[in-house]
């Protein structure tokens, strides 16, 4: 359980490394394209907040939570599949 836990905290931390800058990008160019930057920002900061999901995952008192291996389980899937509409479907600038 433990293992398990550790394994999806780490994905979700490696998967922030992609969403925080470019939560940055998309609030410092929110002048230039308004409802692009409102329709992903809610969902990009969400997947930023999983980071204290995944962070708590690694105090000896939470590394047995099975409700935060829910959480995270549930939040890493959505963040992959985010990151793959974000990576492979092309922008029309």
């Amino acid at each position: 359980m433990t293992t398990v836990n550790r394994l999806v905290s780490i994905l979700i931390i490696l998967l922030n490394f992609y969403f925080v800058p470019y939560t940055v990008i998309t609030i410092k160019n929110m002048e230039n394209s308004m409802f692009y930057g409102f329709s992903i920002l809610h969902i990009s900061l969400l997947i930023n907040l999983l980071l204290i999901t995944a962070l708590m995952v690694f105090k000896k008192k939470f590394n047995r939570s099975v409700l935060l291996l829910i959480i995270n389980g549930l939040g890493l899937s959505c963040g992959l599949f985010i990151f793959w509409l974000l990576i492979t479907i092309p922008v029309l600038d």
